[in-house]
């Protein structure tokens, strides 16, 4: 899959400070795009850093995304490694 592809299942936009306030408006870039299939769509979640212009690295991107789809409840049993890193 593409990241012109993926952007289209973006669920959830984070960044590194732990917020998600943004939307696909906010959406930058650079920002990181880790996706779980779901059935027969993909769940994205798009990651990206406070502050512009800093990239994040794929691993931290991942466990941030991880980490949020766990906290509301996403995952109906363990966490599992994501499908894609965009």
């Amino acid at each position: 899959m593409t990241r012109k592809q993926a952007l289209k299942y973006v669920e959830y936009v984070l960044d590194d400070a732990l917020s998600a306030d943004h939307t696909l408006a906010d959406l930058r870039s650079d920002a990181c795009l880790v996706g779980w299939q779901c059935g027969f769509e993909p769940l994205f979640v798009a990651v990206q850093s406070y502050i512009p212009g800093v990239v994040l690295d794929a691993d931290e991107a991942e466990e941030i995304a991880t980490d949020y789809l766990s906290e509301i409840g996403w995952f109906s049993d363990e966490p599992t490694e994501p499908d894609y890193v965009l």
